[in-house]
């Protein structure tokens, strides 16, 4: 799908984003953030309170996940640009903490549609950012600035630049930042590692890794932008194109999005599964 650059004017180049945000990091004012562990072991301020940035297919696995720590986590807030996944995003929060003993009126849970206001909030610890892959450096930039520990979906960024800035902000405000990776955590790939590692299988000399291939989405005609999507923030720091429902996601359910296919969003397999095998092989 080739991007329509007629309103590229609109919005400024990824590069000059984040160029931009790099900037105003010298002058951007951020609530100081208490850490919530000093208040005492046993104090309820003691558990981590999450942000969750991007609740799409991704996005709602994840918080599921998090929700599971009960005792450590508890999501707080969810944003996306999509208002309709934000609705469900939050029902189910609610409804998760009422069925663990919580009161039937239990709304514990606020919506954004823009993760800047997510991250004016200082009772906030945390923020996973599961979004489409332009999106994955400014929300995490922001956060570390922020005071705030981020969990981000892989890849860690769109580009290397990029993940240089973002590494180097993490370390400068001393946060905490984990990309998704859990494949390697899984029983089988765990075992086989162990298998080469321990040299059970002889000598290794040779890996190759193997990536499926995402169908294209071919050259589907224009649509009017679904009044529940914010399209220009969707797009952020990508170039003007207009919209069609295979270039962002379904806006019926949680199927595969098409952004998963055009270069302006994503690098593809290489940064999908890729990552994930690379992981194992090195």
């Amino acid at each position: 799908m080739q991007g329509n650059t007629t309103k590229r004017n609109r919005l400024v180049s990824r590069r000059g984003f984040l160029r931009q945000a790099v900037a105003a990091g010298g002058v951007m004012a951020f609530p100081t953030v208490v850490p919530s562990s000093v208040f005492g072991a046993g104090a309820p301020s003691n558990r981590v309170t999450f942000g969750c940035i991007g609740v799409g297919r991704m996005g709602l696995g994840d918080m599921h996940e998090l929700m599971g720590f009960r005792k450590e986590v508890q999501v707080v807030a969810v944003c996306d640009v999509d208002s309709n996944r934000t609705r469900s995003a939050r029902k189910r929060v609610e409804n998760y903490y009422q069925s663990q003993g919580k009161s039937d009126s239990y709304k514990g849970c606020a919506e954004y549609a823009d993760y800047r206001e997510l991250l004016r909030r200082d009772d906030i610890d945390a923020v996973s950012v599961v979004t489409s892959d332009q999106w994955h450096a400014l929300p995490a930039i922001e956060a570390a600035r922020a005071g705030k520990d981020v969990f981000i979906q892989k890849p860690l960024t769109l580009t290397i630049p990029e993940g240089r800035v973002l590494s180097d902000t993490v370390r400068e405000y001393g946060r905490v930042l984990q990309v998704g990776s859990q494949q390697r955590s899984d029983a089988r790939f765990r075992f086989a590692c162990e298998l080469v590692r321990n040299g059970r299988i002889g000598k290794l000399h040779t890996v190759k890794v193997g990536l499926g291939v995402d169908p294209t989405t071919g050259t589907p005609p224009v649509m009017a932008v679904p009044k529940e999507l914010d399209y220009e923030m969707w797009l952020g720091p990508a170039p003007w194109a207009a919209y069609t429902e295979k270039r962002v996601h379904p806006q019926q359910g949680y199927g595969r999005p098409g952004w998963l296919r055009i270069q302006d969003y994503c690098c593809g397999m290489i940064t999908g599964w890729g990552s994930h095998h690379n992981d194992i092989a090195q």
